[in-house]
């Protein structure tokens, strides 16, 4: 996931880099069939295909997979870079990762992409309309602009569960102390429109998590993002241990079911 418009991350509240290859892995696992039918609706899985805030470069091996003539995943993190190199390599992709922020887009060598796309990006910025619009800047005169974002504070869990409550309620507190935009997704639309955007499409999505092991993506959230509840004293160290320890416990009871945050997909076509 790209952390900031420029080479900035001050705004992301997630630990990223080396320490989470895991998370991130597990996170592009369960993101990927939703995000595979938003592709597939627009008919994008085509052409040249730029993945901003590519974390382990899942979705840019995926689509270069399913035919697409080129796949470039940018993210500003360099240690998250190498270890997408690494595994296109392991695997035999012919996908390409670079160091780059959101500024980047639309330069001489990221420019004139038939796709755009972005997930979980714009809510971790301070201004998601500046960076939609340097997103805009890549896209090439026919082609589309797709983002998938997060509203954190629709995520549920069955049976209710005060410790997913409360991790739900620090996560968006962090991230709007830290000058992100968690609730930026009803107006993804409309900056796309006032882009000048043709043929824009919304949709939703929520996936829901069914095994211990994709719910435990919670429990490795609340921990990731602890440096920051803690400094900004939303919550003790001692709490913040609780809580994941509490949410590794509820993803292992039988019968539990939750979801990850509702997602929500906008798409537009750049005029020719």
């Amino acid at each position: 996931m790209m952390n900031a418009p420029g080479h900035s991350d001050s705004s992301y509240i997630i630990r990223s880099g080396a320490a989470a290859e895991s998370r991130l892995e597990l996170l592009a696992r369960i993101c990927w069939p939703a995000t595979q039918q938003f592709l597939h609706r627009r008919g994008t899985l085509h052409g040249r295909v730029l993945d901003v805030g590519c974390g382990s470069g899942d979705v840019a091996m995926r689509v270069i997979t399913a035919g697409a003539d080129e796949a470039v995943g940018i993210d500003i993190n360099a240690e998250v870079v190498a270890f997408a190199q690494a595994r296109a390599a392991a695997l035999g992709s012919a996908a390409t990762f670079r160091v780059r922020g959101i500024n980047d887009v639309g330069g001489a060598d990221l420019r004139d992409f038939d796709v755009v796309y972005a997930r979980c990006v714009l809510s971790h910025l301070p201004d998601p309309r500046a960076a939609m619009a340097a997103l805009w800047r890549g896209v090439a005169p026919g082609g589309v602009l797709m983002i998938e974002d997060v509203e954190v504070a629709a995520t549920w869990g069955s049976p209710p569960s005060a410790a997913l409550a409360r991790y739900r309620e620090l996560y968006v507190a962090a991230a709007r102390a830290n000058g992100a935009s968690p609730a930026v997704g009803a107006e993804l639309a409309c900056f796309l429109r006032d882009l000048g955007a043709a043929e824009v499409e919304v949709d939703l999505t929520q996936p829901v998590l069914r095994t211990p092991a994709d719910q435990m993506i919670h429990a490795a959230t609340m921990d990731a993002i602890a440096d920051p509840v803690i400094s900004q004293g939303l919550a003790t160290a001692e709490e913040v241990d609780g809580l994941v320890r509490t949410l590794a416990d509820y993803a292992r009871a039988p019968g539990t079911v939750s979801t990850l945050p509702r997602v929500v997909q906008v798409s537009g076509r750049r005029p020719d």
